[in-house]
């Protein structure tokens, strides 16, 4: 080996124990938290291996680096930036579908429940019913994106009885195991007005971008509810708010914006049937304990890999900006 691996976030001690013992002592192992400023420049300079997410710019000033192990599952930050020869991107695809599937089921109930009314009028002390609510049971549901996210989240509302599950994907692989149905995304404009629920979990590429306009937007069923925990760049803040004003929609849940934070003076942040959240569906790289381990398992399955020279899971296409399906 001619490089370091360098970890970029905090480990706990056990995590520490297990990347080394996956390392096997076939190549140097350093810790950020360890290490002072002049520390952590010269274990970023002799990194062949790098797990976190650096400013694409400062990959340069790694010239041995061949493999970037990513903490989260999106790598649309990679995407299209000059990065250096041969270097090889990994995601944290599969650690975050459990925990952003308990967002969406959480979001959706409360928005379905009238909750955000609730606490607000709890500030206020008032002693008021609202109805009608809503119920996952018998509804239909569009998921766009089908991969961890969607998956896990299609696995945990089946739980709750909805009538019909539709999955949209990029290119279609034939029927997968948590959906009714599975259609492309050429399919889309047959599909809005067939949902009582849209849930968006794509990646922010050059083809997913504003992929729901106003035409998409209005095409959605009456008092459909609007959903993305995806990335942002899905749809333009201000369409999505003109056409919820309207009051076509139902309301929208959003844990992703464009531009992220929000402006503080755009009108969704009026709407009461509006809820956001600022992206943290997904939270950071031990916010939950759950994720981390996941994360660390990956890491520690894909160092044996690579120094055994095998294949890395969930490379990542940096054409796409996402980890692709396999076939």
């Amino acid at each position: 080996m001619s490089g370091w691996l360098y970890v970029l976030p905090d480990l706990r001690d056990d995590q520490r124990r297990r990347v080394l013992a996956a390392a096997d002592g076939r190549i140097p192992v350093r810790f950020r938290q360890d290490l002072d400023e002049g520390g952590r420049a010269e274990a970023f300079a002799a990194a062949e291996i790098i797990v976190g997410e650096p400013k694409p710019e400062r990959l340069f000033g790694a010239p041995r680096l061949r493999w970037l192990q990513l903490t989260t599952a999106g790598a649309d930050r990679y995407a299209g930036a000059a990065l250096p020869p041969g270097l090889t991107v990994t995601c944290a695809t599969g650690a975050y579908g459990f925990v952003i599937a308990e967002y969406l089921i959480g979001a959706i109930l409360a928005v379905y429940r009238h909750i955000p009314e609730y606490v607000r009028q709890q500030e206020r002390v008032v002693w008021q019913p609202r109805q009608p609510s809503r119920s996952l049971f018998g509804a239909s549901a569009l998921v766009l994106g089908t991969g961890d996210l969607g998956a896990t989240f299609a696995r945990r509302l089946r739980a709750f009885g909805p009538r019909e599950i539709l999955g949209v994907r990029r290119t279609s692989a034939g029927p997968l195991p948590d959906f009714d149905e599975v259609h492309t995304t050429a399919d889309l404009s047959q599909l809005w007005g067939r949902a009582d629920l849209v849930v968006c979990c794509l990646p922010g590429t050059a083809a997913t971008r504003r992929l729901v306009d106003e035409a998409a937007l209005r095409a959605m069923r009456p008092g459909a509810l609007f959903v993305n925990v995806g990335r942002g760049s899905l749809v333009d803040p201000d369409v999505l708010a003109r056409v919820l004003a309207s009051g076509h929609l139902s309301g929208a849940v959003l844990d992703v914006c464009d531009p992220e934070p929000l402006p503080p003076d755009h009108p969704l942040w009026k709407l009461d049937n509006v809820l956001i959240t600022p992206h943290i569906a997904g939270v950071g790289f031990g916010a939950v304990p759950e994720t981390a381990e996941r994360i660390v398992d990956l890491l520690c399955a894909n160092l044996r890999s690579y120094l055994s020279g095998e294949p890395l899971q969930s490379r990542v296409d940096l054409s796409a900006g996402y980890r692709r399906s396999q076939p």
